[in-house]
């Protein structure tokens, strides 16, 4: 029996994990291990003057009587605890305790195996801050994340990709990601799962990427860019498909914007051309510099309404922006009066418009009521149904006579005219032109 106790005592005492006996009336220790020992930096001779709850910082003599009281009750077999230990230096380690209480006659010993659980708990601790991070990227990020286990059943889905399908995780979770958002062709074919690239990478053990389109909740059907990806285990094994997913409705709609942008840019960069070069052939003038000072001013008429329209995005502009940039462009402003309804003209409408108020206000800074000080120009229009009627009316300036021959002023004002299905009138008061133009929106 000697040999066995002490052959138990070797095995104690180089055990991996510490060993602890105290006894159960004063808490003394009789027995502490090497291990435990070269952690605590005590000696055996200073360990027997010394308790459980002096090594144990945050716990008093009271509340260590506490709990092990159900033990000396006899209310349970074994305690199993964590709790910290601290170093004969002041450092502190975690330690995973479990104690039992042997009776022997005469005499009651606890015995307390314990292993330091230090760095365990800082790789649990490490590992759930992993974890916190990406749950945080996870949930926040706008891209649509998915988690197929190797029979391709959804297990995963961030927010954004519950946002994205109108599906929450718990009704999804056992079900074929395909089955769920990817079983119709927009024209209401079934959709195989045999066909689904997404699907592919799995059997073929390779990532994939493409656009797909994919059924909402609601039944609506919207595109898709995707990546998908197989999930490998420790031995390169396939158990799964991550699934990245991203909604593009937004970016054709984007891409068809530009498309159709740069078709009216490039129709209408065509359409500015040929006019400029109409300018250039039919413009009349006695002298080189006339000409140029005549064409020159067209060809800025014309430049105000293509910066209008692409202010406006090409999307038209308002009748009233049109009137004031040519009119200011040649008259001074408290030489002109402008008053009318909101009117909305199309695209097609604001360059005539503008390069006939551009003739017009030309005439009047050079023959007409803005050559004097005197002069005043009154520019009104009124809007019934969907006819407008803009009037043009000059006063004060110098008298009015009818021109002797029809010049290319008065033919592109005509011309002008037509091209925004219009009909233009002229009197030639001797009080001031009056102008009436006449046009549907």
């Amino acid at each position: 029996m000697t040999v066995t106790n002490d052959r138990l005592g070797r095995i104690v005492e180089d055990a991996a994990s510490e060993v602890y006996v105290f006894a159960a009336d004063d808490g003394l220790f009789r027995l502490v291990n090497k291990g435990a020992r070269d952690n605590l930096g005590y000696t055996m001779e200073e360990l027997r003057g010394l308790a459980p709850w002096d090594i144990k910082p945050e716990m008093s003599r009271d509340e260590f009587l506490t709990l092990v009281q159900p033990l000396l009750a006899g209310e349970t077999e074994r305690l199993d605890f964590d709790t910290v230990h601290a170093r004969k230096d002041g450092t502190r380690y975690n330690v995973s305790v479990r104690l039992q209480l042997f009776h022997e006659p005469g005499d009651s010993v606890f015995y307390a195996a314990i292993q330091d659980i230090t760095e365990r708990q800082k790789i649990q601790s490490d590992l759930r801050e992993v974890t916190r991070r990406l749950d945080a990227i996870l949930d926040n990020t706008t891209m649509s994340v998915f988690l197929m286990d190797e029979r391709q059943q959804c297990v995963f889905m961030n927010k954004a990709a519950e946002t994205l399908t109108g599906y929450s995780l718990a009704e999804t979770t056992g079900r074929p990601l395909h089955d769920v958002i990817h079983h119709t062709y927009p024209d209401g074919r079934p959709f195989p799962l045999a066909e689904c690239a997404i699907d592919r990478a799995f059997p073929e053990n390779a990532g994939t990427r493409g656009e797909e389109v994919f059924v909402h909740r609601d039944g609506s059907f919207y595109p898709v860019a995707f990546t998908a990806s197989p999930v490998r285990d420790d031995t390169s094994k396939v158990v799964g498909t991550v699934v990245e997913v991203r909604d593009i409705s937004e970016d054709r709609r984007n891409k068809e914007a530009r498309d159709l942008l740069m078709r009216e840019v490039d129709h209408r960069a065509r359409n500015v051309l040929a006019i400029v070069q109409s300018l250039m052939r039919l413009t009349r003038a006695d002298d080189l510099e006339t000409y140029r000072t005549i064409l020159a001013g067209r060809i800025d008429a014309l430049a105000r309404a293509q910066t209008s329209l692409a202010s406006r995005r090409w999307e038209g502009g308002l009748l009233k922006d049109v009137v004031r940039e040519e009119i200011e462009a040649l008259c001074p402003r408290d030489q002109v009066e402008i008053a009318g309804p909101e009117v909305s003209l199309s695209p097609e409408q604001v360059q005539p418009v503008s390069m006939l108020l551009h003739e017009l206000a030309t005439n009047a800074n050079k023959y007409g009521a803005c050559s004097q000080g005197a002069g005043h120009v009154s520019v009104t229009w009124t809007l019934d149904g969907r006819q407008v009627t803009l009037r043009w009316q000059e006063s004060g300036g110098p008298p009015v006579t009818a021109p002797s021959r029809h010049g290319f002023g008065s033919t592109l004002k005509d011309s002008l005219a037509r091209q925004i299905n219009g009909t233009i009138t002229r009197d030639w008061s001797p009080i001031g032109l009056t102008v009436e133009l006449g046009f549907p929106v």
